[in-house]
Order: structure tokens, then C-alpha cells, then sequence
């Protein structure tokens, strides 16, 4: 699973705060681990910005660490340069994505 924060000036600082809040608390209902939830964290505004790929260390309370650490840029918004480091960084073997090799089921 990968969170996408936006932190872009589309929203006020309350409400990216509250998306936060909702992230973090979505977060915990997963039982995060190698095995079996893999999460990856990703914001962005003018820039973007990876806080966290699939193979770091894969525990909950580090994907919670993620989500706290991301700041509110308050800039325009690049929603399309996020989407591409999702599709060519984060999904990807290299990023640390499972392949459908292991007998678990790709959702597109």
C-alpha cells in the first residue's frame, strides 16, 4: 500500500493536518510487516518527496513515524510528478514492490 499525502497549497494547513491524522489512524488497522503489509509513504507539493519505500524497516510504528515526519509546503500543487515517482519508484522491484511471483495477487 502507498500513502500519497498532498501538502500542496489545495489544502489549508487543517486539513492536511487532518489528512495526517486519517493516515496515521488508517495505518494502524493494517498489520504491517515483510509478510504482510508492505506501506510506502509519499508527499507531495511543488516537489516530491519519498519518506518512505516499501523495504525500510516494516513496522508499523515506522510507517507512523513517516506520516508525523511530513511537513505542509504549501505550494502549487504536482500531482503529476507524484503519481510518476509512484508508478516508477515505489511500484517497482527496485523500490522494494513484491512481485507477482511470490503467489500473491497483483491488484491494479
Amino acid at each position: 500500500m502507498a500513502l500519497l499525502l498532498d501538502s500542496s497549497a489545495s489544502l489549508s494547513e487543517k486539513v492536511f493536518d487532518a489528512t495526517k491524522t486519517f493516515a496515521s489512524d488508517l495505518v494502524k488497522h493494517f498489520d504491517v510487516s515483510q509478510d504482510k503489509v508492505k506501506m510506502a509513504v509519499v508527499s507531495y507539493s511543488q516537489y516530491v518527496h519519498i519518506e518512505r519505500r516499501f523495504f525500510d524497516e516494516p513496522t508499523q510504528e515506522s510507517v507512523l513515524k513517516a506520516i508525523d515526519g511530513v511537513c505542509y509546503e504549501g505550494s502549487f500543487s504536482r500531482l503529476d510528478s507524484a503519481l510518476d515517482v509512484v508508478l516508477n519508484k515505489i511500484f517497482k522491484k527496485e523500490g522494494g514492490a513484491r512481485s507477482c511471483d511470490k503467489g500473491k495477487e497483483k491488484i491494479n
